[in-house]
């Protein structure tokens, strides 16, 4: 089969050190997904409470979401892969910790510092990963890459319950904690066989901070503003499932569907070519279809329609992921992509920790199905100044895309860390950014330039 001919899923299947990432990256991740569960069953076990096990759930997912940018950043100033390796390290020995309290039954009050610490240990463990995945595949495959990279969010996310719960059963849940241990400890052992990155010279100028960095921030609005109703959903589909007669806890499995839909549509995603070329086009489309997917949830009339309702609520949600990734990764300078691509994932759990807090307030006083009809207007609303502003580029002559190379507005990442008497004049603070290209002064970003403009 021809170059040419071979799709870009198939072509990037076919490398090694993709593969290799991607068996890493899920035994990192398995943990982290396993973590709310585990936790809400080793708070019940040792305090008697559920109540208590969900509190030992918060207060982890808040320190990982505060500690994200910081922790990132100390990844940045290390090389990448060592960095990595002593952050999985300190994760293992916070749960290990945490083992140890749990099985002493210590207080309420020790469980609470110790999950906090696992937290804080893992905070930057996924946004260095996706650093480390642009160093494993070559550039012409990081669109497919990327996609990618957004199913096997939705895998982690199914399979790390799914353990989670065999486990419990099996072996207690003290058992679960004992196999986080271990992901964590033979995924830091297996990074030996990636690529790393290493940091900024000592001196260099790393580049704008990823929330000062023009681009980088809309991307992040974009992901808090869907994790809001996605959170806000999530809170509300038991209290929906309740209505058909069915235990609130059926929740579980019936939600898996969306990430089931998402998957599915990740893998097609993985398969597009130059999928920035009309990147807030793409956007808009998907973020409009998003909230219109919301109201079948809201209107089903049957437990099987609700669940296909459910699976269909799930397809624009790993595309839109890949698409705000990869735009993201194009617009962040190089050295402080550790520390952005952490804050990625937090700022998307601090969006649906408000939604679910939203939930919590107006579920009762509004109801489930009135709810729902209420968030799926969120989506479409973020949708209007996305494509506003691809209209505005359309009746400017410039191309519609997101990200360098598409976007003449966005300087080149990496020219922060080219010599001064390279590039004299940042282009994004002057009028004529709006209609020149970026400096590029090294052959590979222009490179990357060429082969991305759109034909």
């Amino acid at each position: 089969m021809s170059p040419e001919s071979t799709t870009p899923l198939r072509r990037l299947l076919r490398r090694p050190m993709f593969r290799r990432w991607a068996v890493v990256n899920l035994l990192a991740r398995l943990p982290m997904t396993m973590n709310l569960l585990a936790l809400v069953l080793v708070g019940e076990a040792v305090t008697g409470s559920l109540a208590n096990g969900a509190s030992l759930a918060g207060i982890a997912t808040v320190s990982a979401g505060l500690a994200a940018q910081w922790r990132g950043r100390m990844l940045d100033r290390v090389e990448l892969r060592e960095g990595l390796r002593r952050h999985l390290g300190l994760s293992a020995l916070a749960v290990l910790a945490l083992l140890g309290a749990a099985a002493v039954e210590a207080p309420f009050a020790v469980l609470a510092v110790l999950v906090a610490l696992q937290g804080l240990a893992s905070a930057a463990i996924l946004g260095a990963f996706r650093t480390l995945l642009v160093e494993c595949v070559p550039k012409e495959d990081l669109e497919p890459a990327n996609a990618l990279d957004a199913v096997f969010v939705e895998v982690a996310f199914v399979a790390g319950p799914a353990v989670a719960g065999i486990l419990a059963l099996a072996v207690g849940p003290l058992g679960v904690l004992v196999s986080m241990v271990a992901s964590f400890s033979v995924a830091a052992l297996m990074l030996r066989s990636l690529p790393t990155r290493e940091p900024a010279a000592p001196g260099a100028t790393p580049g704008p901070a990823p929330l000062r960095t023009r681009g980088a921030t809309a991307v992040y609005a974009l992901v808090f503003a869907t994790g809001l109703p996605l959170g806000a959903w999530e809170a509300t589909i038991p209290a929906r499932i309740e209505a058909f007669g069915m235990d609130p806890a059926s929740a579980g499995p019936l939600m898996a569907l969306a990430a089931l839909g998402s998957g599915i549509a990740g893998l097609a995603a993985a398969n597009l070519r130059d999928p920035l070329r009309y990147g807030r086009l793409m956007a808009s489309a998907l973020l409009v279809a998003f909230g219109l997917l919301i109201l079948p949830t809201a209107y089903a009339t049957s437990l099987p329609l609700l669940g296909l309702a459910i699976f269909g609520f799930g397809l624009p949600i790993a595309p839109l992921n890949a698409l705000a990734g990869l735009a993201f990764q194009r617009t962040v300078a190089t050295p402080r992509r550790a520390e952005g691509f952490a804050l990625y994932p937090a700022m998307i759990l601090i969006g649906a920790g408000i939604g679910q807090t939203i939930a919590g307030l107006l579920l009762d006083r509004l109801g489930a199905e009135t709810l729902i009809r209420t968030l799926a207007v969120m989506p479409i609303l973020v949708a209007v100044p996305v494509l506003g502003a691809a209209l505005r580029r359309r009746l400017a002559g410039l191309p519609p895309g997101v990200g360098f190379g598409h976007d003449p507005t966005i300087v080149d990442p990496d020219s922060w860390l080219a010599p001064a008497a390279e590039v004299s004049v940042d282009l994004a603070d002057t009028p004529a950014a709006h209609h020149t290209a970026p400096v590029a002064p090294r052959s590979d970003t222009r490179e990357i330039r060429d082969s991305t403009q759109p034909s």
